[in-house]
């Protein structure tokens, strides 16, 4: 009996031992999290890029003696420039590769370090608000960059610089210093942190930064909205419409300051793409390029005789889908697919709107060269499998076998009515559900009051408009048959409910019982032609072209800030660029 107390008393203080073990590990587990979620919460106040959350600038915490000066010309010239002609020639990747080069031969006759490092001002062309720098440190450290004008009304930007190596830290460093404000002395202040985040060593630099070439507005007038949200991160990335001055894309901070400027040879980017480790984008009707991280052009496609129509999407396997429209007198616009091999450069024409879909051609084309179908947008649904959004036919279409002899509609996304004349058609077309029932089940009570005519046949109600004129579409979470589909609804057109609002949409496509549910709709003011609604975190991002602003709201569509270009904007994104430039 003693020996079982004593094998009972060992047994009691071992679970004592193990629970205090326990208890203290997830004490100890909880207040790293919390340590965690704080440095988090910093990390994303410090890059919201608002003067509210600015306790002082930068620039005001150094003293001049420790600025090192970095000048473009004359003398004391410490940084390298490249001219580039016309905009054309900044999109020569053997000229691109050349620049690289010459870097790299440079990098290689010298050690430099954080205080002597390499600069070079927009060595490639492709970001006139833009920096080069390259140095090596003693240890691994990760770089923390801010960025500072002596401008009470601009906040300061700041962001932790991508090294693509584990950890984010590196001896040698390489980045591109975007952020920097066109036509003013900006302030740059490198700060190298170890993988324990303890400062390691810090530099201030200063340079005059060129104005905008193109003509884009240093600061875009603001307006804050009522909404107690809190913005998102990121910059908004603006694409023009293809008459506006200012060729390029362009990406403005929470403040609606200007801190990207990518040129273009006109304005025909609808959207870009992350593919690998570049950015994927047009630059002009005939040319599709890919940019690296340092702002290198390292893949040019000519679509020779095609001229496109700035919008494409990316198979997951190497090849785009651009929708086009032959150079050919009298081609229909925007009715040709053309799919692009990234690797080789070969452009093939692999899907034909006006052959697909035969009778709809031949009653609406009219004259010859006419813009009967008006194809807007596309996203990739499978494997050959694509999406296009015909915004003249207010249609969403499901084709496969993309690419084949025999192209294949499997379904289509619009109002019945439309397909009227269409019999062949109208099969295709998914049936509406209001979500509490199969399209097959009876109507209810309520629904069968309704009569249409003297014998009494009941008609089921109607459970949403459907889009008309839509822009933007694009794809969300997918189930086994169903999917999520996104889009501006900007609601025009003859059969459209000209309430003068435009939406944004979000249907539940079942592929399986053909049905299509109106999940969210969301007012917005009008836009007719043009615009986009994305749905953010907090909320929705909507483009209104026609007014000539874009606006961020919370779930609701309170405002929580507005933005005036002062020129039209075809479409306005938003990135963080976590996985290509910030870390």
């Amino acid at each position: 009996r003693k020996r079982m107390k004593k094998k009972l008393r060992v047994i009691i203080i071992t679970l004592v031992l193990l629970l205090a073990g326990t208890g203290a590990f997830l004490w100890k587990m909880n207040d790293m999290n919390k340590k965690m979620e704080q440095k988090e919460q910093a990390k994303l106040k410090e890059e919201r890029d608002l003067l509210e959350d600015q306790k002082d600038k930068a620039i005001n915490k150094v003293d001049a003696v420790n600025i090192i000066p970095l000048e473009m010309s004359g003398d004391k010239k410490n940084v390298v420039t490249i001219d580039y002609p016309s905009v054309e020639d900044i999109y020569d990747t053997n000229r691109s590769a050349q620049v690289e080069k010459n870097l790299t031969d440079i990098k290689k006759n010298k050690i430099f370090s954080l205080k002597d490092a390499l600069w070079a001002y927009n060595p490639y062309g492709t970001n006139h608000s833009s920096m080069y720098v390259y140095f090596e440190t003693s240890g691994k450290c990760y770089c923390k960059y801010t960025i500072s004008v002596d401008d009470a009304n601009i906040p300061d930007f700041t962001r932790t610089a991508r090294t693509g190596k584990a950890g984010n830290v590196s001896t040698e460093h390489e980045y591109q210093i975007l952020g920097l404000v066109p036509g003013m002395k900006n302030y740059i202040t490198l700060a190298m942190y170890n993988s324990d985040d303890e400062l390691s060593e810090k530099q201030t630099f200063s340079i005059d930064i060129p104005a905008s070439p193109s003509g884009a507005s240093a600061a875009l007038t603001a307006q804050k909205g009522r909404s107690k949200v809190t913005i998102t991160n990121g910059l908004y990335v603006l694409f023009q419409d293809e008459k506006a001055k200012s060729k390029a894309i362009l990406m403005y901070d929470n403040s609606g300051v200007l801190r990207s400027e990518i040129p273009l040879c006109d304005n025909i980017a609808k959207n870009f793409m992350h593919i690998y480790d570049t950015m994927t984008y047009a630059v002009s009707s005939s040319k599709i390029v890919q940019m690296n991280a340092l702002g290198q052009v390292i893949k040019a496609v000519d679509l020779t005789g095609y001229k496109q129509s700035g919008e494409f999407a990316y198979d997951g396997y190497g090849n785009l889908y651009v929708i086009a429209t032959p150079l050919q007198k009298n081609a229909s616009p925007k009715s040709k697919i053309l799919e692009v091999e990234l690797e080789s450069g070969k452009v093939s024409e692999v899907l034909d709107m006006n052959t697909l879909l035969k009778q709809v051609y031949k009653k609406t084309a009219g004259k010859k060269g006419a813009d009967w179908i008006d194809l807007n947008s596309i996203q990739v649904v499978g494997t050959n499998k694509l999406l296009l959004s015909s915004k003249k036919l207010s249609s969403i279409f499901k084709v496969s076998n993309v690419g084949s002899i025999l192209p294949k509609i499997n379904y289509i996304i619009a109002d019945k009515k439309l397909y009227k004349s269409y019999k062949g058609l109208q099969k295709k077309v998914l049936t509406k559900s209001d979500g509490t029932s199969s399209a097959s089940s009876q109507p209810t009570a309520t629904e069968s009051t309704q009569r249409k005519n003297i014998l009494h046949k009941e008609v089921k109600k109607d459970p949403f408009v459907s889009q008309y004129g839509q822009e933007a579409i694009q794809t969300g979470r997918k189930t086994s048959g169903s999917y999520a589909l996104m889009m501006l609804n900007n609601n025009v057109g003859t059969r459209s409910t000209n309430d003068h609002k435009s939406y944004y949409y979000r249907y539940q496509i079942d592929e399986s019982s053909r049905t299509y549910q109106l999940k969210v709709k969301q007012e917005f003011g009008n836009t007719q032609k043009n615009g986009n609604a994305i749905k953010t975190s907090q909320g929705y991002l909507y483009c209104c072209s026609d007014q000539d602003y874009f606006v961020e709201t919370d779930n609701t569509g309170k405002m929580i800030k507005a933005f005036h270009p002062g020129y039209k904007t075809d479409r306005v994104v938003k990135n963080d660029f976590m996985t290509f430039w910030f870390y």
